[in-house]
């Protein structure tokens, strides 16, 4: 008798992150040698068109499951390594964002990551470039944002663990 697979469970038949390389076109440098067992992320929606805020909520589910790389979400800044800006500020988080960033123990690093589908109101053209606040940790900047495996291969980049 044929042993059945155990992944396809409830319809699903394929492993989503298990045979995909997490590798990104960025240069992104390795953030420090104490971030290489676990990552702590803070994220902080500064203006999105709310596709990123799902793809966020995705990256903990089981098809994706982070938390095999030893990267955890953080519910305060002041727990995190990483803080994960969704979005362009818009003028009005511009305040939020730079406390939070006080806020953040060092060493730590900003992640900035735009989506392609953000127009409109919250589009690039009314949002503040994060360039321009002064942010001096910003360790990489993701503009074409297309699917959450872009955000584990950053994140690995960052913890030094690259496929």
């Amino acid at each position: 008798m044929k042993s059945p697979k155990w992944w396809p469970i409830w319809g699903l038949t394929r492993r989503l992150t298990e045979r995909t390389g997490y590798s990104k076109d960025l240069d992104v440098p390795s953030a420090s040698r104490i971030f290489r067992k676990s990552l702590h992320v803070y994220p902080i929606d500064v203006g999105n068109a709310n596709d990123l805020n799902f793809d966020i909520r995705a990256l903990q589910a089981p098809q994706y499951n982070i938390h095999r790389f030893g990267i955890f979400f953080a519910d305060v800044p002041r727990h995190a390594d990483v803080l994960l800006v969704l979005g362009r500020p818009i003028e009005k988080m511009v305040p939020v964002l730079l406390e939070t960033a006080n806020q953040m123990p060092g060493p730590y690093s900003i992640v900035s990551i735009e989506s392609e589908g953000e127009n409109g109101f919250i589009g690039r053209e009314v949002g503040v470039d994060i360039a321009s606040l002064g942010l001096t940790n910003v360790a990489a900047r993701i503009t074409n944002y297309r699917e959450p495996k872009d955000i584990i291969a950053v994140l690995l980049n960052l913890m030094g663990k690259v496929n």
